[in-house]
């Protein structure tokens, strides 16, 4: 995973700035599970056409600095051809996930085979050891690893076009990193690396643009600036709520 290495390099050395819209760099926020408090740092930017994206959670109390969950995610800027031009498209690349629970580690790496047109998956668990997988993309056009949602989103144009189209459905695939542990991390998701989700546009509030995906008969709430900077998320279901560090932890959606 060469390519992870380097990129991450890249972006752990790059400074927030603003390119028009939205800003790239480092986020810290608060994240809030059934579990309690704590805090996600994300780092998100577009190195050699490719989406970089690295969120850690770590402890918000007593050890701080206590690192509890990580991933690394690339996906490939790039278009296909279209009925009457080309089409951008972000294509899921590599990601390797790393979650400790009870003391135990979970690793899990992911990386295309274009050719084979499937998801190389490497895991280790205490409970499976060590295994390989190859898991078949399905037939669709939009697929975006679950924590990189918002940049995905913005990069497939589908936040903008939702907006306009108020009211449609935009079908895509969330690939999760965490992949074959990820009803170690969520209830309800299912044992699939590719969930079958959809994006809605849900109206202005206050001053902040809401989305709503809906996956696995799940809801998942985000918000953006008119610029589409990230600011929250919430998902009900699981508990998790996400917001800036000066804020109350507050979903604002009913499901």
């Amino acid at each position: 995973m060469k390519l992870l290495v380097s990129l991450l390099f890249l972006i752990s050395c790059s400074h927030l700035k603003s390119q028009g819209s939205p800003k790239e760099g480092r986020q810290v926020l608060s994240y809030h599970d059934v579990s309690g408090n704590y805090r996600l740092n994300r780092d998100h930017k577009v190195i050699k056409k490719n989406l970089v994206t690295r969120t850690q959670i770590l402890a918000s109390e007593g050890n701080g600095n206590k690192l509890l969950e990580k991933t690394i995610a690339v996906s490939q800027l790039g278009s296909v051809k279209g009925k009457k031009s080309r089409v951008l498209v972000v294509r899921p690349k590599a990601s390797e996930f790393s979650v400790w629970l009870e003391g135990k580690k979970y690793f899990s790496k992911q990386s295309i085979n274009p050719t084979k047109k499937t998801m190389t998956i490497v895991f280790d668990s205490p409970d499976q050891g060590k295994n390989r997988e190859e898991v078949p993309f399905p037939k669709g056009k939009f697929f975006c690893f679950y924590t990189q949602l918002q940049d995905c989103l913005y990069h497939n144009q589908l936040l903008g076009l939702s907006a306009d189209a108020k009211n449609q459905r935009f079908p895509l695939f969330i690939v999760w990193e965490s992949y074959p542990f990820t009803q170690e991390q969520f209830s309800g998701v299912g044992k699939t690396l590719f969930s079958s989700a959809s994006l809605k546009f849900d109206g202005e509030v206050k001053n902040l643009y809401r989305y709503i995906i809906e996956v696995e008969g799940q809801i998942i709430m985000y918000e953006f600036t008119k610029s589409f900077d990230f600011v929250k998320m919430a998902w009900v279901s699981q508990g998790i709520t996400v917001v800036p560090p000066d804020q109350d932890v507050s979903t604002d959606i009913e499901e």
